[in-house]
């Protein structure tokens, strides 16, 4: 017995060692091959393998939060719904299934959660729960609903605390204004995002602020837009937005400004204007087109603040008409060219950066988050042995 349990560390050493191995490779292969091309586009930046990890779980999951707050992450688990707690080192702190209609569950429509004052947090449709970080029951909190739809799955995390009394949300009723029919007029009445605060007279979250569109911009339009989703966060007192068709930054400043204070064009490299907008409504007879549209359109999908005012995304150039027409003919999934994006607030500009090899997955979708101090976890699927999967920390360096 003892002699097959050494044999079996043995095993795992030379598996992980392997792994290691494997990283260093695809990440020397792949900026080698990058580096060279578009010389417009040359990267300061690259992303440079500084350690692994290993995250002891056997199903797929995403990271709910983008990145590590009071040393842990937030993870889900797709096969049974379940909610993990990973501290820096990988390993699995506590797992969290509290589904139910109690006063301290949280039903199955989630549109946010996240961790903020060394609590877990769930947002469902008529409450906020709060776990400590060993998973025991803290307090629950309702709110006055004005636009959280809920959604089976993972959930968003821009359940964005300005303290422990206020919180601001996106509204996801947005988000179903492409299908809507006036949906010009709306904007004019339906807001972005949602600012709570905690009331003494009702013991709840009621809505404080709101913050409407820009009405000059390119979300705000007569012809019909097909995604109106955006990325929000806070940094440096203020909120900002991204939609996630555009690379234009919108700033708030929550409580004082309904519209944005103002606007930055990021002009990331190869980001295209979003296509297809001359198309009114999805029908029987045009969904083809509406489908070559999100292929073709470029898209921003991760977006984290840095220290120091900056920010890093992960965006989608996006396929051009032809690719996308080859790729159907060959029954190929028309999946676009991927990168990461880094803005340095400092100098007042964005850097185009190559992402690790990720196999046949090009972006990391859910499985990246930032540790801080410039450092950044992509998890890889791990063909070896399925119980469980190996981390990258990868440094953002300069060259």
């Amino acid at each position: 017995m003892i002699v097959k349990q050494a044999l079996f560390e043995l095993l795992k050493n030379f598996v992980r060692m392997r792994l290691l191995i494997l990283l260093l490779s695809l990440s020397i292969i792949h900026f080698g091959c990058r580096r060279g091309g578009n010389e417009s586009l040359a990267n300061e930046y690259h992303f440079e393998l500084v350690d692994t990890l290993q995250i002891n779980l056997m199903y797929e999951f995403g990271f709910v939060t983008k990145s590590m707050v009071d040393g842990y992450m937030l993870v889900y688990t797709y096969h049974d719904g379940v909610f993990h707690l990973i501290n820096s080192t990988g390993k699995v702190q506590k797992s969290i299934d509290r589904k139910g209609e109690g006063p301290r569950e949280y039903n199955r429509n989630l549109p946010f959660a996240t961790i903020f004052n060394k609590m877990i947090v769930f947002m469902d449709t008529r409450k906020l729960i709060f776990y400590d970080l060993n998973g025991e029951w803290v307090k629950s909190v309702s709110y006055h609903n004005l636009g959280s739809l809920g959604q089976i799955g993972i959930p968003e995390s821009d359940l964005l605390f300005i303290d422990s009394g206020r919180f601001v949300v996106p509204n996801q009723k947005i988000v179903d204004l492409p299908n809507v029919s006036g949906h010009l007029t709306m904007l004019d009445t339906i807001p972005l995002w949602i600012e709570y605060k905690f009331s003494d007279i009702t013991g709840k979250y009621e809505k404080a602020n709101v913050g409407f569109m820009d009405t000059t911009g390119i979300l705000y339009s007569s012809l019909k837009y097909l995604n109106y989703k955006s990325m929000m966060w806070f940094q440096d007192g203020f909120l900002c937005q991204i939609p996630q068709l555009t690379d234009i930054i919108y700033r708030y400043e929550v409580g004082r400004s309904l519209y944005p204070l103002d606007k930055v064009s990021l002009k990331i490299p190869n980001f295209k204007d979003p296509i297809g907008l001359e198309v009114e409504a999805l029908t029987v007879d045009n969904y083809q087109f509406f489908n070559k549209s999100a292929a073709v359109n470029s898209f921003i999908n991760y977006v984290v603040p840095m220290e120091n005012g900056s920010f890093f995304a992960i965006y989608s150039t996006g396929l051009s008409e032809f690719e996308y027409d080859k790729l159907i003919e060959d029954a190929k999934p028309p999946e676009g060219e991927f990168y990461g994006y880094y803005f340095d607030n400092i100098l007042s500009e964005g850097h185009r950066v190559h992402l690790p090899q990720n196999g046949v997955h090009p972006s990391f979708w859910k499985k990246v988050t930032y540790l801080g101090q410039g450092r950044f976890l992509f998890v890889y699927d791990n063909e070896i042995e399925r119980d469980y999967y190996i981390g990258g920390v990868f440094g953002l360096k300069k060259m």
